[in-house]
């Protein structure tokens, strides 16, 4: 089992109700939006990854079917879209060509979500039977 497997998993069933989704639910808008436009660069980076790693989460721990992976992409990529959007690093920027966005978009997501696979699974503390 993958991390991400197992994260989605542990949210799914103990956390994501004792908790509540909201933390999960971050506003998928970018920092740019959250942090305005003073933010340092750094920090603006690792909340735009860490919004995006939010979404492969959120979209594990919803999407439970297997074999769903274009399913999850289909659901995680206007989210992930949304925060490249208002980045700042593409905040105000035209988009010339939707297509070429929203495929950029989906290589995000299954970027970050090849990454998260990569990640041990015994870094999450809860077995999930």
């Amino acid at each position: 089992m993958t991390f991400l497997k197992k994260l989605g998993q542990f949210l799914a069933k103990a956390a994501a109700i004792e908790l509540g989704l909201g933390p999960l639910l971050q506003p998928f808008l970018g920092s740019a939006a959250v942090t305005g436009s003073a933010a340092p660069v750094a920090s603006v980076v690792v909340n735009d990854l860490t919004q995006v790693a939010n979404i492969a989460t959120m979209v594990e721990s919803v999407i439970q079917t297997p074999g769903a992976g274009a399913q999850k992409l289909a659901a995680a990529t206007p989210l992930v879209l949304q925060v490249l959007r208002t980045s700042q690093a593409f905040a105000g920027k035209k988009i010339a060509n939707e297509a070429l966005a929203e495929k950029g978009a989906s290589d995000v997501v299954s970027g970050i979500v090849e990454f998260m696979n990569a990640i041990d699974p015994e870094v999450i503390p809860v077995k999930i039977a």
